[in-house]
């Protein structure tokens, strides 16, 4: 048998919250293993969607830019379209998460002309963007 990460850290977590941690004294010990167990769901969801959610953000942003790069214009317009041409290097999630965030610190560049623009249609764009990327990173706690 070949365990796969996110089955063992699903497991880790229900020993930890379901046995180890309401078996400790209230107080400290049993909130802290409880939080300790939480984040290793956590984990364990992201670890099998990981890589797909930053693949697919980042496609998405790049796409965005390639629209409002031209609408924009100016020296952001060109960051725009600059960042719009980029690939992401390999699908390693350091990798990706280091180009995410150097999109995302530019969708706020963009969010923040936007409003000043009232340029409503550049806007909602943001908004769905950022409406699917919470829904696509969202935690299911399981019932206890």
């Amino acid at each position: 048998m070949k365990p796969s990460p996110d089955l063992v850290l699903n497991h880790t977590f229900a020993k930890i919250a379901m046995e180890m941690g309401p078996a400790l004294p209230a107080g400290y010990g049993q909130g802290s293993a409880t939080t300790t167990g939480v984040l290793l769901l956590m984990v364990a969801q992201e670890f099998n969607r990981a890589a797909d959610i930053r693949v697919k953000e980042n496609a998405a942003m790049r796409a965005l830019f390639a629209d409002a790069g031209v609408a924009v214009g100016g020296e952001l317009g060109q960051r725009l379209l600059a960042a719009a041409g980029t690939q992401d290097a390999d699908v390693n999630v350091a990798t990706l998460d280091h180009a995410n965030a150097e999109l995302k610190a530019l969708l706020i560049a963009l969010h923040i002309e936007a409003e000043k623009n009232d340029a409503r249609d550049i806007e909602a764009r943001i908004v769905a963007f950022l409406r699917d990327a919470a829904a696509a990173r969202q935690v299911f706690l399981p019932a206890m």
